[in-house]
Parts: C-alpha cells; sequence; structure tokens
C-alpha cells in the first residue's frame, strides 16, 4: 500500500475517532453502576492499600494496579483515567486494523475500525453506561482484550519475520491477559495455542510458553512484599477460578446473558436474524452481478447508488430490532473457521487460512459467554469486538471478491456492503444518541466532572450534605455506588465496596457483615437499586437480609431521602444518608 493510501486510511480512522469522542464526551461513565470501583480501588492502591487485603477483588490484579500507577502519575481523577482509556482504546484500534488489513485489504480495515469505535468504543446501548472502552465495567475486560490483539499481532509478525524475540513478546502478553479475567485468561491462551500449532515448530511453542508464565510468577512476588505467599498466588491466579462455576454462575442475570433462560426462544431469535443478514449477503452478491455492465458501474455512480439504497433502507428500518441484530455472530465465525480450515490445503491461501482461524478461534471463545444472546451492547461492546470486525471484513472484502471471481463488479458489491454497514453504524448511534440526551446533569467537579441522567440530582443533595462531614470520615454505600466514595475521596472501612447478590455470594454474606461489625463506617448511603436481573428484586427485602438488619440495628436517618425512599417496592430512584 502506498503512503498516500496508508495516510488516507489513518485520517478516515482518526476523524472517526476524533468525531466519536467528541460526540460522547463526558457521557461515559453511570452514575452509580459499575464504573466507581473501577475509579475507587486504584485510588486505594495508590494510597498504599493492597489488593486482596484491604480491598476484596475477584478478577486478576493487573488493571487496578496500572490504573492505580496512572493515578500516581497523572493524579487521582476520573479524567486521568479517560485520557488513559483513550489512548487503550487508541492502542486496539491501531491493532484491529493492522491484524484486519493482514486477513483482508486496507478497506476493509479502515471499515471494521470504524464500525468498532461507533458501536463499541464509544456508545451506550442500554440505560446503564460503563459498556464503552473510556468508562468501562471493568477494565479488565478491556485490558485483556487488547493484551491479546497484541499477542496476536506479535505471533503475526513472529510468523512473518522467523523472530523468536517477536515469540517471547507475545507470550508476555497472553500471560498478562492471564492476570485479567476470565474470558480474556481464556481467549488469549486459544489466540497462542491456535497460531503457534499452525507455525509447527518446536522453538516458538517453548519461549512463548515460558514468557506466558513470568507475569504470573511476577505477581506472586510483588504480592508476596505484602501478603502471605498462599494469599499471593490466590491472587495472581484469581482471574481462573471463573472457569470453576460458583453460585453467582447460577444467577438468573447470567443465565440471560447467556441466552440459556430461554434456550429455544433464543436459538430460533438467532436464526431469524441470521436469515436476515443472509438476505442482506444475497443483496450484495445480486448488486455486483446484476449492475456489471450498466452505467451505474461506473466512477462514482456505485457510490451514490449505495448511499441512496441505505437511506431508503434507514427510512423503511423502524421497525427492525437493531439490539438483536448481532445474535448471529457465532454461526457467522464457525462458518468462518468451517471455510479457512478447507483453505490450509491449499498452499497458495495457507498463510492467510491460518491468520483467520487464530482470530476467529479468539473471537468465537469471547462469544462463548453469550452463545444464544451475541449482542454489541452490555457486555458485547468488548467480547463481541473481534466477531464484529471479522464479520465486517468479510462483507467488505470477501463478498466483493465472490462476486468477482463470478464475472460480477467487485466495486459494486464493496460499495453496497459499505452502504448496508453504514446504516448499520446510524441506527446504533441513534440509540446511543437518545440515551446521552437523558445525561444533562454534571456530577463531581473539576477532573471528576462528568453528565448523568437524573439520578445524578440526587446523588448531588447526597454528596452536598456528606461533603460537610470531616474529610477522614468514612462512607459505605448500600446496595451500589461506590462512586460517592471515589467523588468525595472518602474510604469504606472494609475491603468490601459492592454488596449486589453476585458480591455476596462471591465474598460470602457473613463475612461481610463480619467486617462491617469490626470496622462500621461513618456514614451510610442507602441507594435504590432494582435487582430483579438478577433474580431478586430489594436488598434489604430479597437478599442481603442480614447485612441490611445490621445497618438498620446500628443507623439512623441524617439526610433525605433525596427523590423516592430507597429500597422500596413503589420507589423510582431516591437515595438516604444515615449516621452511627
Amino acid at each position: 500500500m502506498s503512503p498516500r493510501s496508508r495516510a488516507l486510511h489513518a485520517a478516515v480512522v482518526a476523524f472517526a475517532f476524533v468525531a466519536l469522542a467528541f460526540w460522547s464526551w463526558g457521557k461515559w461513565p453511570d452514575v452509580l453502576v459499575d464504573f466507581g470501583r473501577e475509579c475507587y480501588a486504584p485510588w486505594r492502591l495508590a494510597e498504599g492499600d493492597v489488593l486482596y487485603r484491604d480491598l476484596a477483588w475477584f478478577n486478576g490484579p493487573l488493571s487496578p494496579y496500572f490504573n492505580a500507577l496512572a493515578f500516581e502519575i497523572g493524579g487521582a481523577s476520573l479524567r486521568t483515567l479517560f485520557v488513559v482509556n483513550l489512548a487503550v482504546l487508541a492502542v486496539l484500534t491501531v491493532l484491529v486494523w493492522r491484524l484486519i488489513a493482514r486477513l483482508a485489504d486496507p478497506v476493509a480495515a479502515s471499515a471494521a475500525c470504524v464500525v468498532v469505535l461507533a458501536l463499541c468504543g464509544f456508545g451506550q446501548l442500554v440505560g446503564v453506561g460503563n459498556y464503552n472502552f473510556v468508562a468501562p465495567y471493568s477494565h479488565e475486560a478491556t485490558h485483556g482484550l487488547v493484551l491479546t490483539l497484541l499477542a496476536l499481532e506479535c505471533f503475526e509478525c513472529a510468523r512473518e519475520r522467523r523472530s523468536l524475540a517477536l515469540h517471547v513478546l507475545g507470550g508476555l502478553c497472553v500471560g498478562l491477559a492471564w492476570l485479567t479475567k476470565v474470558e480474556m485468561a481464556l481467549a488469549a491462551t486459544v489466540v497462542a495455542v491456535v497460531r503457534l500449532a499452525l507455525e509447527r515448530r518446536a522453538a516458538p511453542v517453548f519461549v512463548a510458553s515460558l514468557a506466558a508464565c513470568v507475569p504470573t510468577l511476577v505477581a506472586t512476588v510483588w504480592l508476596g512484599a505484602a501478603l502471605t505467599w498462599s494469599e499471593a498466588w490466590f491472587g495472581a491466579t484469581s482471574a481462573w477460578r471463573g472457569l470453576v462455576p460458583g453460585d453467582a454462575a447460577e444467577l438468573a442475570f447470567y443465565r440471560s446473558g447467556m441466552g440459556l433462560d430461554q434456550p429455544e426462544e433464543n436459538a430460533i431469535a438467532l436464526l431469524t436474524a441470521a436469515g436476515a443478514w443472509l438476505a442482506a449477503g444475497v443483496f450484495v452478491v445480486i448488486a455486483g452481478l446484476g449492475l456489471r455492465n450498466t452505467p451505474i458501474a461506473r466512477g462514482a455512480a456505485a457510490w451514490i447508488a449505495a448511499t441512496a439504497t441505505a437511506i431508503a433502507l434507514w427510512f423503511a428500518s423502524g421497525s427492525i430490532h437493531w439490539l438483536g441484530a448481532a445474535r448471529p455472530l457465532p454461526l457467522a465465525l464457525a462458518a468462518l473457521l468451517i471455510v479457512s480450515c478447507f483453505a490450509l490445503r491449499d498452499p497458495a491461501k495457507q498463510e492467510r487460512a491460518a491468520s483467520r482461524i487464530a482470530f476467529a478461534s479468539f473471537a468465537f471463545v469471547l462469544l462463548l459467554k453469550m452463545i444464544l444472546n451475541a449482542r454489541v451492547q452490555h457486555y458485547g461492546f468488548a467480547l463481541a469486538l473481534p466477531a464484529i470486525a471479522l464479520v465486517v471484513a468479510w462483507t467488505v472484502h470477501d463478498l466483493p471478491a465472490f462476486v468477482a471471481r463470478r464475472g460480477g463488479s467487485a466495486s459494486i458489491a464493496r460499495s453496497f456492503a459499505l452502504g448496508l454497514l453504514a446504516l448499520v453504524v446510524a441506527a446504533h448511534l441513534e440509540i446511543s444518541n437518545a440515551r446521552f440526551a437523558k445525561k444533562t446533569v454534571a456530577v463531581g467537579e473539576g477532573a471528576d466532572r462528568f453528565l448523568a441522567d437524573v439520578r445524578g440530582e440526587y446523588l448531588n443533595q447526597a454528596l452536598a450534605v456528606l461533603a460537610k462531614d470531616d474529610p477522614k470520615s468514612t462512607l459505605a454505600v448500600f446496595p451500589e455506588g461506590v462512586m460517592a466514595n471515589f467523588l468525595l475521596r472518602r474510604r469504606n472501612p472494609t475491603p468490601f465496596v459492592n454488596f449486589m447478590p453476585p458480591e455476596l455470594l462471591l465474598f460470602g454474606e457473613a463475612k461481610i457483615v463480619d467486617a462491617f461489625r469490626a470496622a462500621p463506617p461513618d456514614r451510610v448511603l442507602l441507594v435504590h437499586k432494582d435487582t430483579s436481573e438478577y433474580g431478586f428484586a430489594l436488598f434489604g427485602a430479597d437478599y442481603g437480609r442480614e447485612l441490611a438488619t445490621w445497618i438498620s440495628a446500628n443507623y439512623r436517618p441524617l439526610g433525605g431521602p433525596f427523590g423516592d425512599p430507597p429500597l422500596t417496592p413503589s420507589a423510582r430512584f431516591g437515595v438516604q444518608i444515615l449516621t452511627r
């Protein structure tokens, strides 16, 4: 590819990145859910606390310590995390471009990056924020994904250059992914096993395997300076414990996420969506074959026709359930794996086929967590990202190539494929824009400022009261909302920060109650949260009763309720301050 062409592709992707960042600026986090934990934990670590001792944590240690380092360098603030996460997203974009360009071509790579940025990087497709790369619900998800992509890129470059040093670097990236969370650790392992197995050389396997073990050993030694060796090893290998299903895995939330709550209905929805996308693919092929010898095949006419078609479809697409459009991804990846395995028999196609098998295997493993309910929204912003990039590459590169081999016009097929993808992007951006329009309340000050929905008004009222306390006073928020601790820079005196059904099952409610008895906070903030998605509607009534009983016996109302009385059946949202 010429330098001019490369610069053009870089400009297109960079423009999309900047435009989407500007459009969504300051609206990435949720005011109370998940992301507060991702700020609070590294702040505590930067203050000298130790993970797994002073902070209960169920994932690997890499992400909180990485963000703690960012806080030590740039100051503990939301802005610091936003800047670091934008840099992480930029690295991911470069990796996606390089990997897809190797599997397909530069046009497909650029299209994949734009689609990934619009659907996964910056959007908000559900009512809760945090399912984007700038304010993720779990940095282990975003960091683990980038590390796995980097490992794959290292292995691909190592194969091309016959470099053992790059195999070592790829192995280190796999080992670092082992320090994030289980799905990323498993996906990174699959990447290494598949890619190295297809090389059929012993030396790369040996050096990469040794390198992959180094991060876990280093993490164990690092944690061992403050913990016992058994505790340090437990922490360093925490990501792998997710392979053993616990009580939390049986919660309705996780079964629904996988599509196992209604398997037959979800399978039908998957096949229905697959049929719709198959029809779209047939449309692209027919356009490329049917319009090959017409005036529309010349110059910009194909792009104009594709744009007009996409606009027409846009006005006719009101009844399309866009948030179900990603359901067929597992089927698409399975088909791609089968085709690529057959291509291995052709010496001229072996290298590209091997690369596709490695990438598709990685993408398929990530989809296992939502196998019958694949989606872009929610966890899908990370788990479906590689699959989305691959499907875009197949649509923009392979379909036109198929048309060209049968005497059709590849340019027409590609223009219509890009037009359909533009329609998909526009539909998802419209959903995100409607979510962002509700975020009009400024929460936090200075480098901690962000925009929230109406819940931010009630949280601001509570924060204003709590801000008058001694800065050294302690605070616990039930059942969720540790963002309040971070914005006030108030510690929770116990290692526990979230008290939702998964945390109570993972850590044990009795253990949590004992921790609060030993170190009761000065203030308690009750936050209304309907947790019906877990199968238990309200904290204190349907779960967490022992903990709620301890709170009611030791605390009395101090301020509020701001909004509706929290944790009552008729409440929409509200918060209340309690004092010891």
